[in-house]
């Protein structure tokens, strides 16, 4: 491999990393596909795995409980949901909107001053 090739190498790999750094873990799902989320148990708590998700309109999010029992409750967002599941079962909601919808567990977090720590996740919808 000559410099220029190596050269060239070096910049697709930083472009990637920029890429991923700037999607800041947020997993891109096509439309149609249902997309679960799952509530686990962690060292730190409980949290929801992936907290994030980018979705197309139309998609179906699907959230289990696989450790403990949780809420799915709507917060900041032009939507509504608030539905208990227990550890082996789920809930979903198919989005037909674009925008960040995003969601909590009331058990498992708190809202301070408008911001959510703990067991908090966002959809995207675009």
């Amino acid at each position: 491999m000559d410099d220029g090739e190596e050269e060239l190498m070096r910049r697709n790999l930083l472009a990637l990393a920029l890429t991923a750094v700037l999607v800041g873990g947020v997993a891109a799902q096509p439309a149609g596909a249902a997309v679960v989320i799952k509530g686990v148990s962690t060292i730190s708590g409980f949290r929801w795995k992936p907290h994030a998700v980018s979705v197309a309109k139309g998609t179906k999010v699907v959230w289990r409980a696989v450790t403990g029992t949780h809420t799915v409750t709507a917060w900041k967002g032009r939507w509504r949901k608030s539905t208990k599941i227990v550890q082996g079962t789920s809930t979903s909601f198919i989005f037909r909107r674009a925008g960040v919808f995003r969601f909590r567990c009331l058990f498992h977090s708190t809202l301070v001053n408008g911001v959510c720590r703990g067991m908090c996740g966002k959809v995207v919808v675009g």
